[in-house]
């Protein structure tokens, strides 16, 4: 069956038809070895133009059909997963793929992040110039992290990343690789002389904590970081917090 979807539309329609002639045939020559015997070749030409002519437009206009229905399909999936304008998980999605991660053993960990002074961005520049910063922030995130990690954007200029077995060595790597690219989005997006920077907040996942608990955590990190003076990393580890 999967050999079959991956092959593409003439050629599924071309078997279909193939077969069909060959049912058709053996079909006509069971039915021929009873009767009319002399008729056979005729009759044999004609049913192979017919179903020809019948069925390979049929087969290749359903299965056109169910090829784009099948797109549809997984765009309608990834539409309802994804957050449109970054191409990050939604938050939605989020809950949903750390839930799962979270049951996982070893150490784990959990970024907060929030681009620093968004609103006066977009209200200096309007919103078309703030999107083109979140959607760039997108690709900054989605080039720092692994294909086991779930990062999503979780509301207007904030985003979460759930680095699955991580230490915090790992932790603070990544969140330094999203800090020092992001210095570089605003001469990226047509705006020279905008310096956009991130605040991070990283919480580490002690063993039996919820999802909610660690994100309570790097959310407290996040503000400590914001209130030390942004561009910055805060981490909480073992009930402490340090930059």
């Amino acid at each position: 069956m999967r050999k079959f979807e991956a092959m593409s539309v003439l050629s599924q329609s071309s078997l279909i038809v193939f077969l069909a002639l060959v049912g058709s045939d053996l079909l006509t020559t069971v039915f021929y070895g009873f009767f009319f015997s002399d008729r056979y070749l005729l009759d044999i030409v004609l049913t192979s133009i017919i179903v020809i002519i019948v069925g390979y437009p049929l087969a290749y206009f359903f299965l056109s059909q169910n090829v784009r229905l099948r797109a549809m399909a997984v765009e309608l999936d990834r539409a309802a997963r994804t957050d449109d304008l970054t191409g990050l998980y939604n938050r939605r999605t989020f809950f949903c793929e750390c839930e799962s991660a979270i049951r996982g053993l070893g150490e784990s960990a959990f970024l907060y992040i929030d681009i620093d002074h968004f609103k006066k961005l977009n209200d200096r520049f309007g919103h078309a110039a703030g999107d083109s910063v979140l959607r760039k922030f997108g690709d900054v995130v989605s080039d720092c992290v692994r294909g086991g990690d779930v990062a999503a954007r979780l509301g207007g200029e904030e985003f979460g990343i759930y680095l699955a077995h991580a230490d915090l060595g790992n932790a603070l790597r990544v969140g330094e690789r999203i800090r020092q690219r992001s210095l570089r989005i605003g001469p990226a997006v047509g705006l020279d002389d905008v310096r956009v920077t991130v605040s991070i907040g990283i919480a580490m996942r002690d063993q039996g904590q919820t999802l909610d608990e660690l994100m309570q955590l790097a959310d407290e990190s996040l503000y400590a970081a914001k209130e030390q003076g942004r561009d910055r990393i805060v981490f909480h580890i073992s009930g402490r917090q340090a930059a």
